[in-house]
């Protein structure tokens, strides 16, 4: 996902396809809680989620 202000590209994970096979949508917010909104908080929350893969918080 990569995001622009009120512009957003996703690329969902389909089973059984590779990156490259999957389709990839250009969304844009014109409503709350529409389709970006809730792609948005998806991605928030596995963010929220994350954890640093470097020990000492990633600094190095």
């Amino acid at each position: 996902m990569f995001r622009f202000d009120d512009d957003m590209i996703v690329t969902p994970l389909l089973t059984h396809s590779v990156g490259h096979d999957a389709p990839t949508l250009h969304l844009r917010r014109h409503q709350e809680d529409g389709m970006f909104d809730r792609f948005a908080s998806h991605v928030e929350e596995l963010w929220n989620r994350g954890s640093s893969v470097w020990e000492g918080g990633g600094n190095e």
